[in-house]
């Protein structure tokens, strides 16, 4: 995963936020695959993380069961 991909991906999350569920999921898979990137050393793991906390600024509706 590249910081490139994670800016798509929060875009991505941007655009479909009106599918709350989906946007949720994909918010979910996002961190799990930048933590992943962490533990792999990867050396822009810091940018992608503070790049994808920006999906907290969206305001869509978190469910858990």
């Amino acid at each position: 995963m590249t910081l490139s991909e994670v800016k798509d991906t929060v875009r991505t999350i941007t655009e479909c936020k009106d599918d709350f569920e989906m946007a949720h999921e994909m918010e979910d898979d996002l961190y799990k695959d930048v933590l992943k990137e962490m533990i792999a050393g990867n050396p822009e793991a810091q940018a992608m993380a503070r790049e994808a906390l920006k999906t907290k600024q969206i305001d869509f509706a978190r469910y858990c069961a």
